[in-house]
């Protein structure tokens, strides 16, 4: 019995220790969704962010679409974001995982990124989350993190691991278009690449990055989605450092 517990704790050690692991270079792949099948595992391995071009839109995720259902009367924070991008509230994480529910994204998100990996439903799972508006900074957890931008166009800021030293404390959620050396006296040392989204390219970004979203043109509205491929370790750690955000 003490054998077989000593067994599935260093398989427990292993998993975590490899979940765990990220690159510290900054180096950003690219890819066509018909390239996805031939290259897309081995460019994973690297650890690096990759950009996906001529994916398939998700549509229903776009003002001019949600306009036509009924959902649009019932959530006035659309037509006032639409009204005013800039003082507009966006919006809290559990409402973002509702409307991403509601509207099917999430079904249609996971089967596209678990067939883009090769990844078993079984051992896999998926969490979607429909936004409008910008993104503070926030840390990937998941195995692998997607960002769509479904409406207008988004300005993606990408840090890795290795900077969060010279961020300042109560980083998480702080808007990067307010950022100033202020926070920190390390702030103008941070190593960032920056990325345009727009409608049909996907980011795929891999854990423990740190990533925010801003609009390209403050007064233009932008709608976007993320979706983090979990296995049981990431989505624990998912849960342990953003339960209750």
């Amino acid at each position: 019995m003490i054998e077989w517990i000593i067994i599935l704790l260093i398989i427990f050690c292993i998993l975590v220790w490899h979940y765990s692991q990220s690159t510290n270079k900054y180096s950003i792949s690219q890819l066509k969704e018909s390239q996805i099948i031939t290259n897309l595992s081995s460019l994973w391995e690297e650890k690096n962010p990759v950009v996906i071009s001529d994916v398939r839109s998700l549509e229903i995720w776009s003002s001019r679409s949600l306009r036509q259902t009924r959902f649009w009367g019932a959530q006035p924070i659309w037509n006032e974001y639409e009204t005013n991008p800039i003082s507009a509230q966006t919006g809290t994480r559990s409402l973002q995982t509702t409307w991403s529910s509601i509207l099917g994204l999430t079904k249609i998100e996971a089967e596209l990124l678990l067939k883009w990996f090769n990844l078993s439903p079984i051992l896999f799972s998926t969490r979607t989350e429909a936004h409008i508006g910008h993104e503070g900074l926030r840390r990937t957890y998941g195995w692998a993190t997607s960002v769509s931008c479904t409406d207008g166009e988004v300005r993606c800021i990408l840090l890795n691991s290795s900077q969060i030293a010279k961020l300042p404390p109560g980083w998480k959620g702080l808007r990067w278009s307010d950022a100033t050396i202020a926070h920190h006296p390390l702030w103008t040392q941070i190593q960032t690449i920056e990325i345009i989204l727009r409608p049909s390219t996907t980011l795929l970004i891999p854990p423990h990055w740190i990533f925010a979203i801003e609009p390209l043109d403050l007064n233009k509205p932008v709608w976007w989605t993320r979706t983090d491929v979990h296995y049981p370790i990431s989505k624990w750690a998912h849960k342990w450092n953003e339960d209750g955000t």
